[in-house]
């Protein structure tokens, strides 16, 4: 190889480091524009057009720490919008070199929790490596969490011994927690084979039982007045007339809806009880992952 030429070759292969070199720096300053652009619109709530903007980047240019950025800007945004599932898809892409990964799994896990996936959710929690003792709590409080959502009150202390009840953060939902602990510990079980058998002997007397008082009492009165006409109308006009067979039929509708009535009120109180506590521990979840990583 002549001198000149080796010359040359060296040459040529400093001008392309030097080209790739910007290339790359003018890709990477682009990127970094995309992203505060997209930010500036999610802070003003323009979700979808912040969106637009991510989704136009090309992540297979993109470095790893940049294609994670740009996962967890889209999950956010998604997460920011209430689009659950898209949100928890992005964030749990987050690899764990990402400087969000420890954030993303969280919120990731929170979405599918709050979509009632809540088997992926407890996986993904589970995996998580906290970086810090306050992390740790946190991930031991969705944990908990978790446990109540599912009914598996006997795994909730396991969980619950961890927690200090001394993080800003998170102290009174962790004694919140607690509370809906014992509360739903201490539900009993009720019937609905017995509530419509306690009404079908006294109308109104299973949705007592059920817990509703009010209906009860409202369901009685028009049973035991159709009941008082019906047996008027048999001792004054007989069986066959039509006063008897007409009121007969509304006491037969009226009593028997009562008894059916009062078996659902059972399940219809049950799921209001779950759906309340349910609410009330997502909430006590969402807030102090809000408090530690905003």
């Amino acid at each position: 190889m002549s001198p000149s030429f080796y010359y040359a070759l060296k040459a040529s292969f400093f001008i392309w480091l030097l080209t790739t070199a910007y290339g790359l720096r003018a890709q990477s300053a682009n990127f970094s524009r995309e992203l505060r652009f997209a930010q500036y619109l999610a802070d003003k709530d323009a979700f979808d057009e912040a969106t637009y903007v991510l989704q136009r980047i090309d992540s297979r240019i993109l470095q790893q720490t940049e294609r994670d950025s740009l996962a967890y800007y889209l999950g956010w945004t998604a997460y920011s919008s209430k689009s659950l599932d898209q949100a928890a898809q992005q964030l749990l892409a987050v690899s764990p070199v990402s400087a969000f990964y420890q954030k993303s799994r969280f919120f990731g896990a929170y979405c599918l929790l709050f979509q009632g996936k809540r088997d992926s959710a407890n996986v993904v929690i589970e995996r998580i490596s906290p970086s810090d003792s306050t992390l740790g709590e946190l991930k031991a409080l969705q944990l908990a969490g978790i446990t109540l959502l599912q009914r598996r009150l006997t795994d909730y202390q396991r969980f619950s011994q961890i927690f200090t009840y001394s993080s800003y953060a998170m102290a009174e939902e962790q004694k919140r927690l607690d509370t809906y602990y014992k509360k739903l510990s201490s539900q009993k079980h009720k019937s609905p084979f017995l509530a419509g058998l306690y009404s079908s002997l006294i109308p109104g007397l299973g949705k007592i039982y059920a817990g509703k008082k009010m209906q009860g009492i409202a369901a009685l009165l028009p049973v035991v007045t159709l009941g008082l006409l019906t047996f008027e109308g048999y001792r004054k006009d007989g069986p066959r007339s039509l006063r008897f067979l007409g009121f007969g039929s509304l006491f037969t509708v009226f009593y028997v809806g009562n008894v059916w009535g009062s078996a659902l009120a059972v399940k219809i109180k049950r799921d209001e009880f779950n759906r309340e506590y349910d609410n009330k521990i997502l909430f006590d979840l969402h807030i102090p992952m809000r408090n530690l990583f905003q």
